[in-house]
């Protein structure tokens, strides 16, 4: 009984299993169907068949993935043809297919997505590698490789990596070659770089050499040597091959191919012979990283036999494997989810199916149900294959994307590292480098080293001046004034000057040769006007302008100027008068104690010559009265050698001589500083500065042709009445003299170097006040030119070396030249007269009259012919000819068009002059939104004998039809597609009708620059429209120094969703820049603003540029509520601007009765109107040239089975090239004006409205053309003028901007979270007031500081920062270091040096600088010995010898006639020593009686004046000049010496004195503060500082016993530095010139650096004043010689005293007679000595006889009463 329950269970069971097991299978198809579209014959198709192949088996053997379901790849051959791919992917469409793999091409992939996108097929690519390929737009699409976006970042981190700037793209000129340049262009500026010229080559497969190599010799045109290939693996190795043959494979250049040049590499499975190898030797290139595994190895190991050894395995072909799998184990995933396979019909075919006649059955078209699920399994799926992890990342791309970098070298290539977007560049595989933090700092991107091309392991420069026989126009100004900066010799070419000298020095420092050709500009009759010079660069009349060129704010804004090679600025010249001095002026020599020792000096030694007189010397006897009248006036006439008395004694006179010496130095003192008081500095002008000039309505002079006039007007705001244009130096000096009262001026403005060589020759005018501005002149060049920053280089280092100052000193400015024979140009011949002359036969009206008659004679001749031609032929026109329309007519243009293509359609069967016998017949096909319902019905048109289609209505559109249009030769015109890459060299059949976005952008970017913003926001819809668009506008703001900081893609109409627009403003809201430029269509547009609104952003600050979709809505009034209007006030749009015209005002009157007035026209329906009648037009013309309407099979569909479809109904027009060939020859009038193309396949004279939304309406602010730029003025008024772009003409109304405001936004704003810009500042531990860290907090404050936030509040925008210090604030910082350090920027006192700027940009110098030497001094003045030091010990010894001498020799002469010279011998010898010095002082009492001693006295006394005068101008100098010693003599002594020399931590001054100067290392010492400065210099520690100006004189100011040696021997200036082109350090440098001219800059430096000089400098206000230490060794000599004297005559006196009156040995009375006997001895000195002088000699017995007769006088006064009662007796 159990075995039978057992059995009955393991029954059921069976059964039950078995049911189970039937179901599940039974849910799973037999078989998948996957549609692969692929070139057999292509490299990548033939390795990708194989591997797809070998995919399949791989999968179907493995029974774990799709279990009993059998994968079927069914691949189909699209024979190189996309017409054929497409139409292939229709045929999967029949057949059940669920996945759609391939196509390996970009241009196939996108005309598969809208298949895939509307039939819900995942279309799996593993080669189309667009940039542009976005899961936006095409939704189906998963991309099985890498994106280009990942490539493009390589090469631009490869790029920058090398430090290059500049780039040439070559390119392939279709959509993927222009998109990944675009992706490349982005790149770039990401990181400061760019490209510099984009060439594309025609994507045709028989490209010529020729055409080859005239894209190359374009590119070596470019001065970039850096060349980016972006090709594919057919035309890339022509290129390659042809730029060998051109030399352009040789040192110097670089080429970075993409990764064609990797797939070439790899798909030979041997080595490529030599000779191709040759052609790209050195070339870097990338392919895309696939990790090493077992599983990859052992497939390519298997890859040789299923190949048969005759192709490489590329990356391509293991990503066409993993696709495979990919769609495997998706389906796995999915059938595990229950997943069926079920298809339906098509139901949106049913508005363009059934029409009468149609051959083709699209009804078998299918909708995959459950594509959606399918499509995500995909995206979720995981594993392992052959590249290596399979993951998508949020954005549908491939996670971690990764490069090999390959170098070619020899006969294969050589890995140089990898890129991977985890951590940039590399030499370790980015696998390894998953498992650490990302580190993408600049010190961890390394890669190894490059053989180059060349065969060189050198790093190319990257750029050169092209050597291509065009020589550099460099403009200079032709001058008729102050030829020594910059004149043209007459009768030659030569130009020179100090200017032209310095720009050939730099040149001459350049790595590379510059070829240029100075042209002069002026007609050498006056000088020219700057301004006009400068802008004749942007204008391209010359390649750069060099002369005296003052950068100023206007300049910068047009062209790039060098590094100044010369300080500048403006200053006031005015004539002066000597001022007279005050009434108490003499007593300012001395000081008030100088004047009270000289007066007491003169009492005393007025007393001593008393007592040494007043015995022997009748002229100082008398009453006590006289006496003191005497020795008071004797003193004071003395300081003047003018005394009248005579001395007598020896030692009288000898006071009497050291005392006029003393004199004599006094008195040339007091002459030396009463001179220098009296004339130094005292000079007037009423005139004292620019200040004084605003104040008056004096006339005032400037040099004509100079900035100075409108700088004077527009800034100072004076009346241009008061200006009086001059031009030379004579007319300055001329206007100076006559003064403002007699038709003068009161005053000259301008540049300081001018006026420093004026003053340099009239002597009558001085500068007046302080250099009001801070300049300097540079040479200009091009905005962004490269050669700028190479001069600016090579000009430092011309200072750095000393050459700029040595070209500045030695030749022109010091020494001046002589210009001769300068004359102006020989006029130029008239354009007219030089048109009559190059034609001869038109030089006579009647010729000329001639000319035209038979012209119109042919002209008759050749239309009668043809009308008759036609007419004998009119039977082979068709009754009808057929045109179609796509479009969607439920938007506005699509509802306008429609009414205006019928009404032209209309019109033109209405007129009898157009198609004469034929009907025109125009089908509309209305898609609905729906990119795959425009190729079903451009695929309907083809079988229905169509001739022409107008449309398609957007650009995405037209990029897929343009494929149908091109393969089955219809013309294709759209007024709406103005999508910029529409190329013609791509879509040769398709046409343009209205102007290109390409031309709408630049109007944009125009408009951007007219305002001065330099950033913009970027939303649009990200499709092929919006998306190329934007590109095409951030090229023409890149032109314009502009550029697109943000963009953000929207989805495309009509699935765009309120929240997506939410979230994409809300970020818009989040970035610093104010400016949105909004490119989309009408639905998206008007949500947009409507979301702006509610999010504030329609506020004033904001600025909104929408492109023509608005106004096209304004005009059509198409659901415009008030809420609209409200919700775009102020928005500025753009309208394609249509002349008006009789013809256009009857269209416009019309539209109303057309439209019903459902719609209002706008301007695309004019362009729709005229579309009807161009094709009109070409038809006619058709006809007219024979023309017969026919078509034939396309060969190409010979291959495919139409099946269900049958699309071999679809047919080529055979006359499509002909009737393309007349619309591009059509000239007629519409109703949008002159209709014709140029060459490039555009229409003629683009044009645009500039409109503003006001109110309920809008307003026209302007006019944009291609051919005048911004304008007030129409563009058919301009036509007929000569055209004029420059900045004065560029012109618009006034704007109500959003906030209802008139004033113009800034641009930028500061984000509440936007990204700040990192800045570091030095953190400075001396020198604070420079810049520093306030203790304690974050703030930074200091001069530099200062001058950074007055530039940055100039700027148009917002600019959000952050200061971060740098350095540990306990030492100056390495200034090196910090600029290396990556910030966004460096403020602070960072001198711009050679060094620096190789690795950044600088600013404009905002202040002066350069290195100097300091040194301790001593004053020379000071010495109390300073008398001395006029003449030399042998100057002094030889003087006295020969005053000796002149004695003697006058003695000799005199003693035997002349009495005065006669006596005894010591009389006589002290006679001759009084006679020889008294003549020094021409105080000599004795006369000359004999002829020969008075003409030795006269020659004498003129040595004596000489000498005297030659004392006196030396002492000058001395005792009035403040004279500093110091052993030091400047940096070359210093140098050339062995002493040690301090510099400051941190200072580049270290570097700049070892490598320049070649001092050794172990001489410098680090100081750090100017303490130590100080202690270092006053210990002797170091001999000498060498620092910044701005530090020394920072220093000085308080350190008064040192001083600056030397001159200046470096000029540089302090910058703000910026990474390498960063459009910041533009903008930083035009807000420094403005600081400058408005006088800001001056104010902050005051602020900061303004110092009460030390006292010792005070004192030198006084330096004229003398005082007693300089003269108190003469008065030491003077007191000793008195003292001396005095103390020889007391010991005569008591000598003779005793002799005459012997003491008494009465000692009783020696006490009484003490007192009697000093009285007596006092009585004796004072009685006079009788002394008798005649013509013998003294005899014995006479002075006896004196002597018997004072012992009588002393008797009877000792014997008389009265005598001891009243003292001594006077006798007389």
């Amino acid at each position: 009984m159990e075995v039978l329950w057992l059995l009955l269970s393991l029954i059921l069971s069976l059964v039950v299993f078995s049911n189970g097991a039937s179901t599940n299978v039974s849910s799973r198809p037999a078989t998948v169907n996957i549609g692969a579209v692929i070139t057999f014959n292509s490299p990548l198709g033939r390795i990708a068949k194989i591997a797809i192949e070998e995919a399949v088996k791989d999968v179907n053997s493995n029974s774990s993935i799709l279990g009993g379901t059998k994968l079927v790849v069914k691949m189909v051959d699209t024979n190189s043809s996309k017409f054929v791919g497409l139409i292939e992917a229709l045929r999967f469409m029949k057949m059940e297919t669920v996945a759609l793999m391939g196509s390996h091409t970009s241009e196939l992939v996108r005309l598969m997505s809208p298949v895939a996108d509307e039939l819900q097929v995942p279309l799996l690519s593993y080669g189309a590698t667009d940039a542009s390929l976005s899961p936006i737009q095409f939704p189906f699409l998963v991309r099985m490789t890498q994106s280009d976006v990942y490539q493009m970042t390589a090469v631009a981190e490869m790029v920058n990596y090398f430090g290059w700037k500049e780039v040439v793209a070559i390119y392939l000129d279709d959509n993927h070659g222009r998109n990944g340049i675009a992706a490349l262009s982005d790149k770039l500026a990401e990181r400061h770089c760019r490209i510099i010229y984009k060439v594309g080559l025609p994507p045709i497969s028989e490209l010529s050499h020729a055409q080859i190599t005239d894209v190359l010799l374009k590119v070596t045109l470019s001065e970039s040597r850096i060349i980016v290939i972006h090709m594919d693996p057919f035309i890339g190795p022509k290129v390659l091959t042809e730029a060998r043959r051109l030399e352009m494979m040789d040192s110097g250049f670089v080429w970075i191919a993409t990764d064609w040049l990797s797939f070439v590499l790899d798909f030979s499975p041997s080595p490529l012979p030599q000779t191709t190898m040759d052609t790209m030797q050195g070339v870097l290139t990338l392919r895309q990283h696939t990790i090493d595994s077992k599983r990859k190895r052992d497939f390519l190991s298997k890859w040789r036999k299923l190949s048969g050894g005759s192709l490489g395995l590329t990356s391509y072909g293991l990503y066409a494997y993993d696709t495979v799998f990919l769609a495997a184990h998706a389906f796995k995933a999915y059938f595990d989810q229950g997943g069926t396979i079920s298809f339906s019909n098509y139901s949106r075919l049913s508005t363009i199916q059934h029409n009468e006649g149609s051959s083709m059955h699209l009804d078998a078209i299918k909708v995959f149900d459950e594509g959606k699920q399918f499509l995500r399994n995909i995206l979720q799926m995981r594993f392992i294959g052959l590249t290596g992890p399979i993951e998508f990342n949020p954005e549908r791309s491939l996670v971690h994307p990764s490069y090999d970098i390959i170098n070619v070298v020899g006969t294969g290539f050589r890995h140089v590292g990898y890129w991977s977007n985890y951590s940039g560049l590399s030499v370790v595989p980015p696998e390894m480098l998953y498992s650490k933090p990302p580190n993408r700092s600049s010190e961890n991107q390394h890669l190894y080293s490059v053989v180059w091309p060349g065969d060189t392991t050198v790093k190319p420069r990257g750029w050169v001046y092209t050597n291509n026989g065009n020589q550099l126009r460099i403009g200079v100004p032709f001058r008729v004034s102050f030829l020594e900066f910059v004149t043209l010799i007459k009768g030659t070419d030569i130009v020179k000057g100090f200017c032209i000298d310095v720009f050939t020095a730099a040149l001459d420092l350049l790595p590379y040769g510059v070829p240029h050709k100075f042209i002069p500009y002026g007609d050498g009759r006056k000088n020219p006007n700057y301004n006009e010079l400068v802008n004749l660069i942007p204008a391209g009349v010359f390649d750069a302008a060099v002369g005296e060129f003052a950068i100023i704010t206007n300049r910068t804004k047009i062209v790039d100027f060098t590094q100044q090679f010369i300080e500048s600025g403006l200053v006031v010249v005015a004539p002066y008068r000597k001022l007279s001095s005050d009434g108490w002026a003499f007593l300012r020599p001395f000081s008030p104690v100088m004047w009270a020792v000289i007066a007491a000096f003169s009492l005393f030694l007025g007393i001593v010559v008393w007592i040494l007189e007043h015995r022997i010397n009748d002229e100082f006897r008398g009453p006590p009265r006289h006496q003191l009248i005497t020795v008071f006036c004797f003193s004071l006439a003395s300081l003047f050698s003018a005394h009248r008395e005579n001395t007598i004694s020896t030692l009288g006179r000898f006071i009497i001589v050291i005392w006029l010496f003393v004199v004599l130095i006094i008195n040339s003192s007091y002459t030396a500083s009463l001179s220098s008081i009296l004339t130094v500095q005292k000079l007037y002008s009423p005139v004292t500065g620019i200040e004084s000039l605003l104040k008056t309505d004096d006339p005032i002079g400037c040099p004509r042709g100079s900035y100075v006039e409108s700088y004077l007007i527009e800034v100072l705001k004076i009346n241009k009445s008061r200006l009086v244009p001059l031009g030379s130096p004579e007319e300055y000096a001329l206007a100076l003299q006559q003064g403002p009262r007699k038709g003068g001026v009161a005053a000259v403005v301008d540049e300081r170097p001018y006026m420093d060589l004026f003053l340099s020759r009239y002597c009558n005018f001085k500068i007046v006040g302080q250099e009001f501005t801070k300049s300097g002149w540079g040479f200009a060049f091009h905005r962004d030119s490269t050669l700028a920053e190479d001069v600016s280089t090579a000009i430092l280092t011309l200072s750095e070396n000393g050459d700029l100052q040595r070209i500045h000193y030695s030749k022109w400015v010091v020494l001046g030249f002589a210009v001769q024979g300068v004359s102006p140009l020989p006029p130029s011949t008239s354009l007219f007269k030089a048109f009559i002359y190059a034609f001869p036969s038109f030089g006579n009206p009647g010729n000329l009259i001639r000319f035209f008659a038979m012209n119109s004679i042919w002209r008759f001749l050749v239309l009668w012919i043809i009308y008759f031609g036609v007419s004998s032929d009119g039977a082979t026109r068709p009754a009808i000819v057929n045109i179609g329309s796509i479009f969607t007519f439920n938007t506005i243009n699509g509802k306008v068009a429609k009414i205006a293509m019928d009404a032209a359609v209309d019109d033109v069967n209405a007129d009898p002059n157009v198609l004469v016998g034929s009907k025109l017949v125009n089908t509309l096909c209305d898609v609905n939104f729906s990119g795959f319902l425009g190729i079903i019905g451009a695929l309907k048109f083809m079988e229905t004998d169509t001739v022409a289609i107008i449309g398609p209505q957007n650009s995405v559109m037209a990029h897929v039809l343009s494929h149908l249009a091109n393969e089955l030769q219809v013309p294709m015109l759209s007024f709406t597609a103005t999508d910029p890459t529409l190329s013609a060299l791509q879509y040769p059949f398709f046409v343009q009708t209205s102007p290109s976005d390409s031309f709408q952008m630049t109007a944009i970017a125009e408009m951007v620059s007219h305002y001065s913003w330099r950033e913009v926001i970027a939303v649009f819809t990200d499709d092929d429209h919006g998306r190329n668009g934007i590109g095409a506008l951030g090229d023409k703001l890149a032109e314009r120094r502009c550029r697109i900081s943000h963009k953000v893609p929207l989805p495309a109409d009509p699935d765009i969703k309120r929240d997506e627009i939410w979230d994409a403003l809300v970020k818009v809201g989040l970035m610093e820049s104010r400016i949105i430029v909004l490119h989309t269509y009408n639905r998206s547009g008007m949500q947009v603003f409507d979301v702006a609104q509610h999010l504030g952003m329609m506020d004033s600050g904001y600025v909104w540029i929408a492109t023509s979709w608005l106004s096209s809505t304004l005009e059509s009034r198409y659901h415009l509520s008030s809420t609209n209007m409200h919700s775009m006030q102020g928005v500025l749009t753009l309208r394609p601007h249509t002349p008006d015209s009789p013809r256009k005002k009857a269209f416009v009157s019309r539209w109303n009765e057309l439209s019903n007035g459902s719609i209002g026209l706008n301007a695309f329906g004019l362009y729709a109107y005229d579309t009807v009648w161009i094709i009109a037009h070409a038809v006619e013309a058709f006809f007219d040239q024979g023309g017969n309407i026919s078509f034939s099979n396309d060969t190409n569909l010979n291959n495919v089975q139409g099946g269900a479809l049958h699309l071999e109904a679809m047919s080529v027009f055979d006359g499509g090239d002909q009737l393309m060939n007349n619309i591009m020859k059509i000239n007629m009038t519409g109703l949008t004006g002159q209709v014709q193309y140029n060459s490039e396949r555009s229409l003629i004279q683009p044009a645009f409205d500039i409109i503003n939304v006001i109110g309920t309406g809008y307003r026209q602010i302007g006019y944009w053309s291609n051919y005048s730029g911004l304008s007030v003025v129409s563009p058919e008024i301009l036509y007929t003028k000569p055209a004029n772009r420059s900045s004065s003409s560029q012109k618009l109304r006034s704007v109500i901007w959003p906030g209802e405001t008139s004033t113009t936004p800034r641009g930028w704003v500061f984000p509440n979270n936007g990204k700040q810009l990192k800045i570091g500042v030095p953190n400075r531990f001396s020198y604070r007031e420079f810049v520093s860290q306030v203790k304690g907090a974050d703030t930074v404050k200091g001069f530099c500081i200062d001058v950074f936030l007055a530039a940055i509040n100039l700027l148009p925008y917002g600019l959000p920062y952050k200061f971060v210090p740098y350095g540990d604030g306990l030492k100056n910082p390495s200034y090196d270091e910090l600029v290396r350090m990556a910030y966004d920027a460096v403020v602070g006192d960072i001198a711009i040096v050679t060094n620096r700027t190789k690795i950044v940009d600088f600013t404009q110098p905002y202040i002066e600088s350069g290195l100097v030497v300091v040194a301790p001094v001593r004053k020379l003045n000071s010495n109390p010995w300073a008398f001395l030091r006029p003449f030399t010990p042998m100057m002094w010894a030889v003087t006295a010898i020969f005053f000796l001498v002149v004695g003697a020799v006058v003695w000799v002469l005199e003693h035997r006639m002349n009495d005065e010279f006669r006596g005894p011998p010591k009389q006589q010898v002290v006679t001759i020593l009084w006679f020889s010095f008294s003549t020094l002082f021409f105080a000599h009492r004795e006369n000359t009686v004999s002829t020969l001693g008075r003409l030795v006295l006269i020659i004498w006394l003129f040595v004596v004046l000489i000498i005297n005068s030659s004392y006196t101008a030396s002492l000058t100098s001395i005792l009035t000049v403040q004279k500093l010693s110091s052993p030091i003599k400047g940096i070359e002594s210093l140098a050339s010496g062995t002493a040690r020399i301090g510099y400051q931590v941190g200072s580049f001054a270290k570097n700049y004195m070892i490598e320049e100067l070649n001092i050794p290392g172990q001489r410098l010492v680090e100081l750090g503060t100017p303490e130590e400065y100080a202690t270092a210099l006053e210990s002797g520690r170091v001999a000498a500082v060498v620092d910044e100006l701005p530090y020394v004189e920072f220093f000085l100011s308080n350190q008064c016993k040192f001083a600056t040696i030397g001159q200046e021997f470096t000029k540089s200036g302090w910058g703000f530095a910026f990474p390498r082109d960063s459009p910041l350090a533009v903008d930083l440098s035009t807000a420094i010139l403005t600081l400058s001219e408005n006088g800001d800059l001056q104010r902050i430096h005051d602020k900061w650096l303004m110092r009460r000089a030390c006292t010792s400098q005070s004192t030198e206000l006084e330096s004229d004043r003398l005082h007693l230490s300089s003269f108190w060794g003469l008065f030491l000599i003077c007191g000793v010689a008195c003292f001396l004297a005095l103390l020889v005559y007391l010991i005569m006196m008591v000598r003779k005293f005793y002799r005459h009156y012997p003491k008494e040995s009465d000692p009783s009375s020696q006490t009484s007679s003490r007192s009697a006997r000093l009285q007596t001895f006092l009585s004796f000195v004072d009685e006079k000595a009788e002394r008798g002088r005649s013509k013998r000699k003294y005899s014995v017995d006479e002075e006896r006889d004196d002597e018997s007769r004072i012992a009588s006088k002393r008797k009877q006064t000792e014997t008389s009463p009265d005598s001891r009662e009243n003292g001594i007796a006077h006798t007389n």
